[in-house]
């Protein structure tokens, strides 16, 4: 079977596991057989908000306003065609991962991730939930996740790029957080 792997990083002809210092997995190559979700990894970020319907729809939810366009728009990156000897399945839809290095088959260019990202909607192939659409319960509730993680990981003791995301992107949260000490 072949998997998908997208990175910022290009000319790569071994996937080579690796630690992600936000999400506190093991050290492994995340591949997956659905292009959209390969996609969101074209750029690095502290936060992934995909995520999948009830009936398996791959979808892209805008936790602040143009999250999509500020996240991946201009960025290019590299879709990387591979074929794992012993893939791992995880909890994650799609999602297998590997402990061992994986030879890459082929290389693609993405030019701009937010313009591939919106082909698969326009293909149906993706779902995205623009921030302006959402409920006042689901804003609600994005508050409340993202002060939670904020509180979590104590971003508000250090000047490092992850507090500035989150300072910027979600202000309510960050002064919700800052109020709970």
């Amino acid at each position: 079977m072949i998997y998908y792997h997208c990175s910022p990083t290009h000319n790569l002809t071994l996937l080579q596991p690796s630690v992600s210092k936000y999400f506190g997995k093991p050290r492994q190559v995340c591949m997956t057989v659905s292009l959209p979700m390969a996609l969101f990894y074209a750029v690095k970020n502290f936060e992934y908000t995909y995520g999948y319907t009830g009936d398996g729809q791959i979808y892209y939810e805008e936790y602040f306003p143009d999250a999509l366009r500020t996240l991946y728009a201009g960025k290019s990156a590299s879709l990387y065609t591979c074929a794992p000897t012993d893939p791992q399945p995880t909890r994650i839809p799609n999602e297998v991962v590997s402990a061992q290095p994986v030879p890459v088959l082929s290389e693609t260019f993405i030019p701009d991730a937010y313009e591939a990202l919106l082909a698969e909607e326009a293909k149906g192939t993706l779902r995205i939930f623009r921030y302006e659409t959402l409920s006042e319960n689901r804003m609600d509730w994005i508050i409340q996740a993202e002060a939670a993680e904020i509180r979590e990981k104590r971003l508000w003791e250090n000047n490092s790029p992850e507090a500035d995301y989150f300072r910027l992107h979600y202000p309510d949260s960050w002064r919700l957080a800052q109020r709970e000490l």
